[in-house]
């Protein structure tokens, strides 16, 4: 499942890009469509996406049991349902995002970023990305926080000796 934090890169990532349904309609030919599944697959950066109906369930489950918990085995038993009738809306996702690599990429270059994720240093960038994305945050945060001190710091000083008191 998406962390709140990769969720919200993705949507704003989607946003700067200016996407809107009519940008995705785009016709690209087969071969290229395919190019950008295989890369795609191949560099599982979709793995993910496969838990965001199964976190929605969950979601939807507990609000509507805070609402009736007294009904929880129907809500149950009606939301599974309907989670099952829309996890054929996947391929939709699916689409879009290949529709998304194959405007920024060529086919070519949809091939070589393929062969990039099937080769050593590929699967192990797979492998390592989410801790690295965790751990490169983290130390944004933590550079964030002492810049932020500093800076601080340094307007109170100048400030104190132009006279105020902050």
């Amino acid at each position: 499942m998406l962390t709140p934090f990769a969720t919200r890169l993705a949507a704003a990532a989607v946003i700067s890009f200016g996407l809107s349904t009519a940008a995705l309609a785009e016709d690209y030919a087969k071969d290229h469509i395919a190019a950008a599944r295989a890369a795609i697959e191949a560099s599982h950066v979709s793995d993910g996406f496969d838990n965001i109906l199964i976190g929605l369930t969950q979601q939807t489950k507990a609000m509507l049991v805070r609402t009736n918990p007294a009904i929880s085995a129907q809500i149950d038993e009606v939301t599974n349902a309907a989670a099952i009738e829309l996890a054929a809306k996947r391929p939709e996702l699916d689409r879009q995002i290949q529709e998304i690599w194959a405007a920024r990429f060529t086919k070519p270059e949809l091939e070589e970023i393929t062969k990039f994720y099937a080769s050593p240093v590929g699967q192990k960038l797979t492998k390592e990305t989410n801790g690295l994305v965790q751990m490169t945050g983290v130390a944004a945060q933590v550079w964030q926080q002492k810049i932020s001190q500093e800076l601080l710091a340094k307007v109170r000083e100048e400030m104190r000796k132009r006279g105020f008191n902050l």
